[in-house]
């Protein structure tokens, strides 16, 4: 009888761990990250695999120096016929394929091997952490350490999350069965961390009460830039200030490269046909706002002391930038005004001059304390507006684990 029982009691530990082999795991409907702000350069990096990368909304894959023993990808590899846009080449007799990758602060590029690398991060519920996950074999690329050049010190790479067969969030959503659609929370200060999800809402922060923040997002067409295929992009009818159009060159926003949207300047860059009108726009509504010396790279800079504060920053003229689909994001003191002094403020737009790539550059500043959405199976941008006007700002995503 002992030995029938003890072969009954092993039938069923094995029946046990056959159907617990069997059973699949659960999807994962979203991963997400924490975002870091680098005060000295006014930059922002994504942490994963417990290393911190230039977040690079431009960028076109995941790049860093690699070790001695790195492996390689052949040249007949889908991954390396994926990486066309990060102008990929093969060499050593065909062999081993090869990447250039790009500092999008310098604009250095170097050459350097495609890669495999296991990633790891965290999937949530919108909510919080569930689990740890090892993402296998993402395709990266090998650079110089000088290439890290005028990146934040913290930084041992760039995150590139653009437009392309092997950025980032590309690959996430191919190896993980992911929503195409990644969201982007950048914070203000380095006090608390603001928050990335690659994949599918809910997307909650905290307080007063857990909210979604899709909840609160206006929409607009994302485009493509001639003149930077990886960069996303967005139309814009007008700008106006107070409400009142600036009046600018007929075509001047469409001309170029459009309006595209850069984590890597640290703030907005206008060409100089935009830039002027724009400037001389702010400095009429904000006439009677005592003026201090410029402090470059901005030109108009006021006496912090005589403005007034609001819940939304300085209280100072709305930017409205006019959408296509006619939403307004509109731009309020706290991310139009940067205070460089203990008594000085300055208009954070800075002059690209006339051979600016862009009409106009959307810089990481202008994006703090926004909740954006990049939706792209729709094809779509969808963008919150200041987090302040509902009490809360990127910092406030519960790290936690359940």
């Amino acid at each position: 009888m002992a030995m029938i029982s003890q072969a009954f009691f092993l039938a069923i530990i094995f029946f046990i761990l056959v159907q617990l082999q069997a059973s699949p795991s659960p999807a994962i409907q979203a991963l997400v990250a924490p975002i870091t702000k680098d005060t000295k350069t006014g930059l922002h990096t994504l942490s994963i695999s417990n290393k911190n990368y230039l977040l690079d909304l431009s960028g076109q894959l995941l790049w860093s120096p690699c070790s001695p023993s790195h492996p390689t990808v052949p040249c007949s590899s889908g991954e390396c016929a994926a990486a066309s846009g990060a102008h990929k080449s093969c060499n050593n007799g065909g062999r081993a394929c090869t990447a250039r990758p790009t500092n999008p602060v310098t604009g250095e590029r170097a050459v350097g091997d495609l890669t495999l690398a296991d990633i790891v991060a965290n999937a949530t519920d919108g909510k919080t952490l569930t689990s740890e996950v090892t993402v296998r074999g993402v395709v990266s690329s090998c650079a110089p350490g000088s290439l890290l050049r005028s990146l934040p010190a913290m930084a041992a790479g760039d995150a590139g999350l653009g437009r392309g067969g092997v950025s980032l969030p590309t690959q996430l959503y191919s190896k993980l069965s992911l929503k195409r659609q990644f969201a982007v929370c950048l914070p203000s200060t380095a006090a608390a961390p603001g928050v990335a999800f690659f994949g599918g809402g809910p997307y909650n922060l905290m307080p007063p009460t857990l909210f979604d923040a899709s909840t609160v997002l206006s929409y607009t067409d994302l485009a493509r830039s001639p003149t930077n295929p990886s960069a996303y992009s967005i139309k814009l009818r007008g700008i106006a200030m107070n409400q009142e159009a600036v009046h600018l060159p007929p075509g001047a926003l469409s001309r170029g490269g459009g309006v595209t949207l850069d984590t890597a300047a640290p703030y907005t860059v206008l060409r100089r046909d935009v830039y002027r009108p724009f400037v001389a726009a702010f400095a009429k509504a904000t006439a009677r706002i005592t003026r201090m010396p410029s402090v470059a790279p901005f030109e108009l800079c006021f006496n912090s002391s005589a403005l007034g504060f609001t819940r939304v920053g300085y209280a100072v003229a709305p930017i409205d930038l006019v959408t296509s689909g006619g939403r307004n994001w509109t731009v309020f003191g706290s991310n139009s005004l940067a205070q460089v002094a203990g008594d000085t403020a300055c208009l954070a737009f800075v002059d690209g001059g006339r051979a600016a790539r862009s009409a106009v550059t959307v810089g990481a500043f202008q994006m703090e304390n926004n909740f954006l959405l990049f939706d792209e199976a729709a094809s779509r941008l969808g963008f919150s507006g200041t987090l302040f006007f509902i009490r809360t700002t990127c910092g406030n995503f519960n790290f936690a684990r359940n």
